[in-house]
């Protein structure tokens, strides 16, 4: 069974739809399995939305006004295979976005205003095989965002303003890997070459434009040589310390062999 329209949507969600919508008194069917609610300005889905609705399998969400996905949104989504969040106003996905979502098939954040993919936000999306990221504002992106997917066979990264510094190397080593995935290929993936930021295709680029990057380290890679380096230093300073005092203690309980020699002279 599936439904249609801004009627059967603020029907159920009457709360969080702007007046805007038209509001209908009934609500559609618990047990409602493809629901199409496209270009209704929602701003949120309820966090207890799939809950009642666990036997969802389709959702198509596309052109609305939504602007976060809230920790817990896809409790009870348990069905869910294909989800269409594309044309919102999403900016961020955090850890765990879509963690109780595990049977989506097909994901798809195109067209947002996506900046920022925490590394685990779809680190449960073992059978995910489509996902599509394209026309957001992502400049980079951690390759264990996309290390997590193991049946991934489509992706979409072009339309994005990717910068081509270091820290995109391990992206551009996966994309040249898994080349396959890319549908549109590398020509219509395009990204910035510091510091004059040109734009180029990633087709015009090598595993050699990163080659001074495999000299370089990162903040986090500083902090965690020094680190490394005062905690070795402090360890030498104790150990060195604590064998003084262990030798100190030595020589002053030890017997004094001279006087014990003089002792031995005088007795005889």
């Amino acid at each position: 069974q599936s439904l249609a329209g801004p009627g059967a949507w603020a029907g159920a969600l009457g709360a969080c739809c702007p007046h805007s919508c038209s509001l209908v008194p009934d609500p559609f069917p618990l047990d409602v399995r493809k629901l199409l609610v496209a270009g209704n300005r929602i701003q949120q889905i309820p966090e207890d939305f799939f809950i009642f609705y666990g036997d969802l399998v389709y959702l198509d969400f596309r052109n609305n006004s939504l602007r976060s996905l809230e920790e817990g949104t896809f409790s009870g989504s348990a069905k869910l295979a294909f989800l269409d969040l594309s044309y919102n106003n999403l900016t961020q996905l955090g850890a765990g976005a879509f963690r109780s979502a595990g049977r989506l098939v097909k994901l798809s954040l195109a067209n947002n205003n996506l900046a920022g993919v925490h590394e685990a936000a779809f680190e449960t999306l073992e059978s995910l095989q489509v996902l599509e990221l394209n026309d957001n504002n992502l400049r980079r992106l951690n390759v264990a965002v996309l290390d997590a997917l193991p049946a991934l066979r489509t992706l979409r990264l072009d339309g994005n303003p990717w910068l081509c510094d270091c820290d995109f190397a391990h992206l551009f080593s996966w994309i040249q890997e898994n080349t396959s995935k890319l549908p549109k290929g590398l020509d219509e993936i395009q990204c910035s070459l510091p510091p004059e930021n040109r734009r180029v295709a990633l087709r015009q680029l090598s595993e050699a434009s990163f080659s001074e990057c495999k000299f370089s380290l990162s903040l986090t890679d500083l902090f965690i040589i020094v680190f490394s380096g005062v905690a070795v230093s402090i360890a030498a300073i104790v150990s060195s310390f604590f064998l003084a005092t262990v030798v100190q203690c030595f020589q002053r309980c030890a017997p004094n062999k001279d006087a014990e020699d003089e002792d031995e002279d005088e007795d005889d």
